[in-house]
């Protein structure tokens, strides 16, 4: 990834803690340093508002053998979930193009002090394995 962006948007790497358990359970799939956005559609939290913001961001993207999907980006973990628990169902997945990922969730399914719909996209050759990868799974 180039420099500028590294310091602007964050290296789009797991941080190392994170990546190790998940390799303990058996990676399957990761990219990390992928570009891409994340979309916030009437979002509330603490502190923060917004009817409509797209921020640019680096992201990565994980899946393990214990079939646990971690998408991260803009320094944040966006999803966290086993593919078998009832959350997953929230989760809408898909690639608007040959070159993107899209997760989309509602912010506040877990009960935190946040609402709204979330959209994360990142841009990675290997769309069609990750859609494959969590269809397996899934």
């Amino acid at each position: 990834m180039d420099p500028i962006r590294r310091v602007l948007l964050g290296p789009g790497r797991l941080p190392e803690g994170l990546r190790s358990a998940l390799t303990a359970e058996g990676l399957l799939f990761l990219e990390e340093g992928l570009a891409g956005s994340v979309t916030y559609r009437n979002f509330r939290a603490p502190g923060e508002h917004a009817k409509w913001r797209k921020e640019v961001v680096a992201g990565a993207i994980a899946l393990t053998g214990r079939r646990r999907l971690v998408v991260w980006a803009g320094r944040f973990k966006h999803i966290e979930v086993p593919l078998d628990h009832p959350l997953w169902a929230t989760i809408e997945v898909s690639s608007p193009r040959p070159d993107r990922v899209r997760f989309a969730y509602d912010a506040g399914v877990t009960g935190a002090p946040r609402s709204g719909r979330v959209e994360v996209s990142l841009r990675t050759p290997q769309a069609a394995q990750v859609l494959q990868f969590i269809g397996a799974a899934g």
